[in-house]
């Protein structure tokens, strides 16, 4: 096997002291994780909490069965669930999202917890979710700085330039001994082994040692599904989870059915200002591709000129924008229409982005398999979106079609969740808009 020379000094890298590996250990385990949070979370502030409850007002006396004493702890254990389904998704930041999950974690039980009870003590809830912040976020640190963590490569002489920016380090292995220090074995499922490597596999997975696929490794560091000489292998896999599609649906409709009120009142101002700058109906509409390839009106602010003609797609810079325009578009307040469309059930609050029907009839004659993208509900906002932004080059659309493969995938509550989190980043900083 070819050894590269960029890789050449991981070899010696990889091997840690003793102790390091102890400590690395012990905080990458998931019930020390659980157990730091529930003893800083739960056990400490009750040993404590007599002695705030005589001096603060808001910390009522606490019976030996408080109710929020085990709802402290469900949030701990929701936000530590969540984090530990969305931190190992592509381009996941574990330090960034640790104050939204444990906001949404005790949002949520705080709602439930209101329903059940009249009165709520929120010693426990405020104790319990700063500590869940400050225990996670020490946790997170210390693991990136116990090191990267270490793949051993079996029979795969190269990886592609984005697994090699990845923090992650690349020992190439060609002897059938165990290689001592590793986090992982990754393999190329192409490739046909002799028995001693597949008696090597067995044994790494009787020792504890993941063994993955190639292509999954470079799926889950570059959110993306690879279209290869045989597709027809891949999407056997992207059938979308049928109980998550009829879930999925109830929640994009009780949701857009809540923030109803909220959106006409915003979408009522932002007509009216788009009533004053050009003339025209503030509202665009276009036929769309959507689920199983049905057409539907997607409905959009408009934030375009009607009388500058231009193509199909929007440009960089396009003299159409309005400068009204561009301010939707950079915070994405354009696509609020769509609300409409989620209630009538053509579209979803995540998912692919729908096309326009000339440009996905051109797109399904020139890139193979694009049809397969409409196996779920096109989003207001999703995978590809918050990565890209607005692409139209042929090119730029197969890598986009990549990032929709992976979302339809791995498709998942988790994945939405992360999708959510990177959306709110997209709207304050207004990246991918045109």
């Amino acid at each position: 096997m070819t050894v590269h020379p960029f890789r050449l000094h991981h070899q010696g890298a990889y091997r840690q002291s003793r102790l390091r590996k102890i400590v690395h250990q012990l905080v990458s385990s998931n019930r020390f994780a659980i157990a730091g949070v529930l003893l800083l979370g739960v056990v400490i502030p009750e040993l404590l909490h007599p002695l705030f409850a005589s001096e603060q007002a808001w910390a009522r006396p606490i019976a030996p069965l408080d109710p929020m004493l085990y709802a402290t702890a469900a949030a701990l254990l929701l936000a530590h669930l969540m984090l530990r389904r969305t931190s190992p998704l592509p381009f996941v930041d574990a330090k960034i999202i640790i104050l939204p999950v444990f906001t949404v974690a005790f949002a949520t039980v705080m709602f439930l917890m209101s329903l059940m009870f009249r009165k709520l003590g929120f010693y426990h809830l405020a104790t319990g979710f700063m500590a869940g912040i400050i225990w996670n976020t020490g946790l997170t640190v210390l693991r990136s700085r116990l090191g990267c963590p270490v793949l051993a490569l079996v029979g795969i002489p190269e990886v592609t330039a984005e697994m090699q920016a990845a923090r992650v380090i690349w020992l190439p292995w060609n002897q059938t001994r165990m290689p001592s220090g590793v986090h992982a074995i990754v393999y190329d499922s192409s490739r046909d082994y002799p028995p001693a490597w597949e008696r090597f596999f067995a044994r790494a997975v009787l020792r504890n040692i993941p063994v993955y696929d190639l292509d999954h490794v470079s799926e889950m560091m570059t959110g993306r599904v690879r279209l290869r000489s045989k597709p027809e292998l891949v999407f056997g896999q992207l059938l979308p989870s049928l109980p998550y599609l009829r879930l999925k649906r109830i929640l994009d409709f009780s949701l857009a059915l809540f923030l109803l009120p909220l959106v006409l009142v915003i979408l009522a101002c932002c007509c009216l200002l788009i009533r004053f700058e050009s003339r025209g109906s503030p509202i665009f509409r276009q036929t769309r591709v959507g689920y199983q390839g049905r057409l539907f009106t997607c409905y959009k602010l408009r934030t375009m000129r009607n009388d500058v003609a231009g193509p199909l797609y929007t440009q960089e810079r396009d003299p159409r924008i309005t400068r009204l325009g561009h301010l939707l578009r950079m915070s994405r307040l354009d696509e609020l229409p769509q609300i409409f469309n989620v209630l009538f059930g053509d579209m979803s609050w995540i998912g692919p982005r729908p096309e326009a029907l000339r440009l996905s009839r051109d797109y399904d004659r020139s890139i193979p398999f694009y049809c397969y993208r409409h196996s779920v509900r096109p989003g207001i906002s999703g995978w590809a979106a918050v990565h890209q932004g607005n692409v139209a080059l042929a090119d730029a659309v197969t890598v986009k079609l990549e990032y929709d493969f992976y979302y339809i995938k791995y498709f998942s509550i988790w994945l939405d969740f992360a999708i959510i989190l990177m959306t709110i980043r997209t709207m304050v900083t207004g990246f991918g808009s045109r």
